[in-house]
């Protein structure tokens, strides 16, 4: 389910991460405004709100309508790899750049997060914050071929009254509806799954992993990709 409502704006919705990257791609393509980014023509949505009702891992309709290079590649990104790169048809930057994994491991911040969940169930502070000044440093001085994590915050919050379920939510200052999308949510979910089983060792209990939800600045679908995405949607 996608649309529009006034005067919330966009919003994107499934039951699993697998619809829900589904229902962005069709909410971009049915609803995005064409515009140019760096020159560069695409359909975008400003400020649409997305939420999966679970999160599955791995998701059956990611891993039969997905390109398995790219989803493998931001779960890498996320999980293994040291140095970001863009494997965007049109790349945007040159490698180099810490990855979410490298800045997810230089910041402790699972640890960070299920020590402060595991002291205080209740906290709002469970965030992953991944840009930095070294970043904007980065950019001014590279204008033309620069990188800014597109997840900025990943936020961890169990549910009262018994803080035994973790939904996840997360701002995002720009994705690649098409392209990026499904491995971006897919590393979420993996993420909060191994968030959710290290508090429950210490916190003696089982954590049910809950909704991910997100608000997204910026999602597009660049114009070389419009008629792969189309096609797309109609196999669905």
């Amino acid at each position: 389910m996608f649309g529009y409502i006034s005067p919330f704006g966009y919003f994107a919705h499934g039951k699993t991460i697998g619809e829900t990257w589904l229902e962005l791609v069709r909410a971009v393509l049915e609803l995005g405004e064409e515009s140019y980014d760096e020159k560069r023509k695409r359909l975008a949505l400003q400020a649409i709100k997305i939420k999966s009702q679970k999160q599955n891992f791995p998701d059956s309709l990611i891993e039969r309508y997905g390109k398995k290079e790219f989803v493998k590649a931001l779960l890498d990104l996320t999980f293994k790899e040291n140095k970001m790169y863009d494997f965007d048809m049109v790349p945007n930057f040159s490698p180099g750049a810490a990855s979410y994994f490298k800045r997810i491991t230089d910041g402790n911040m699972i640890h960070f997060v299920v020590e402060r969940l595991s002291r205080f169930p209740e906290s709002k502070k469970g965030v992953m914050s991944f840009i930095n000044w070294k970043d904007y440093e980065a950019v001014l001085e590279s204008p033309k071929d620069d990188y800014l994590p597109c997840i900025c915050i990943i936020q961890f919050r169990l549910l009262p009254p018994k803080y035994d379920t973790m939904n996840t939510i997360f701002y995002a200052r720009s994705i690649d509806a098409f392209q990026k999308a499904n491995g971006n949510l897919l590393a979420m979910a993996k993420l909060s799954r191994q968030i959710a089983r290290n508090l429950g060792k210490n916190l003696k209990r089982k954590i049910k992993v809950g909704s991910l939800e997100g608000l997204i600045a910026d999602a597009h679908i660049y114009s070389e990709c419009y008629n792969n995405a189309k096609k797309l949607i109609k196999r669905v």
